[in-house]
């Protein structure tokens, strides 16, 4: 891959299905469940990185693979969980053998909104890395209970099957929410809507970050003040707006010049950085090494 405009972006299912060399196909825009099995033995054993623009929920009682977002790798084997957000840069290896369930679900079909309540405090939808989870025996066997119901529902997706799916979605994600998520909160209404405000803007970020890159941007989007959204961050994050703007332009090009042999000049506009030097600062600033000196320390 050269240029960052040639890491894919995914956004109908059967497009990423075509790229792994799945049989399966999906029959609806918004939802996809399947069984590992049904994607048959001719499966591309690595694929990234690219992204998705909707969510990927996984779970495997076998699942040999190594898997990531942005620079970061993780092993999996049994009784894992994989969950990836719209907008990471995703990368991913399959080691061994795959027994479980997958299911690709665009954000607007969720309809998360109507349970914002409890999932704008849920950590493992808002994180810059992957959740990857080991599960007990008794949570794999319940949430593949889940998927089983789905891929029953999936068979003709009127809109009563609609309903049903949507709303075995969002109680699957309350139950990977009781499963992972220690986060503790008072639920008063200043905190609820820090927890809005911070969430939403990490959510923006995402979205935006290539082009803009200023705190003032992001608060103009939420339609608070920058001094909001900087308390906002604080009390939901501990850290600061400008911190997680810059840690995920950092994450992606770590990524870039760690799996691609685009020119360090190039990558660096593809940043939308005005000036090879001020990009070549700033990542010596995060990282402690310049650009080159990462890269080669990556090829070792």
């Amino acid at each position: 891959m050269g240029t960052d405009s040639e890491i894919k972006t995914y956004h109908h299912f059967n497009d990423y299905y075509v790229d792994a060399n799945a049989l399966i196909r999906a029959k609806h825009d918004d939802f996809h469940a399947f069984r590992f099995s049904e994607a048959g033995d001719g499966l591309v054993l690595k694929m990234g990185p690219f992204r998705k623009s909707y969510y990927h929920f996984a779970i495997g009682r076998v699942l040999n693979a190594h898997v990531g977002v942005f620079d970061t790798r993780t092993i999996t084997e049994n009784y894992s969980l994989v969950v990836y957000l719209p907008g990471q840069i995703i990368h991913w290896e399959k080691t061994g053998d795959w027994d479980g369930y997958l299911v690709n679900v665009k954000e607007h079909f969720l309809n998360l909104g109507s349970i914002a309540h409890l999932t704008e405090s849920y950590s493992f939808l808002h994180r810059m890395q992957p959740l990857v989870f080991n599960l007990r025996k008794a949570d794999y066997q319940a949430l593949s209970s889940f998927f089983e119901l789905m891929l029953l529902e999936q068979q003709e997706m009127r809109e009563e099957n609609i309903l049903v799916i949507r709303n075995l979605m969002q109680v699957m994600i309350v139950y990977v929410n009781r499963i992972v998520s220690q986060m503790k909160t008072t639920g008063s209404f200043v905190e609820l809507q820090y927890q809005k405000v911070a969430t939403r803007f990490k959510s923006l970020v995402f979205e935006h970050y290539i082009k803009n890159k200023t705190v003032a941007y992001y608060a103009s989007l939420l339609g608070v003040t920058p001094a909001y959204l900087g308390e906002a961050v604080k009390k939901v994050f501990h850290t600061t707006p400008k911190d997680i703007i810059n840690e995920i332009i950092f994450l992606h090009a770590k990524t870039l010049l760690s799996s691609t042999d685009t020119g360090i000049k190039e990558l660096a506009w593809s940043l939308n950085f005005d000036d090879y030097s001020h990009f070549v600062k700033f990542f010596k600033k995060m990282n402690g090494l310049s650009p080159a000196e990462f890269r080669k320390q990556m090829k070792g």
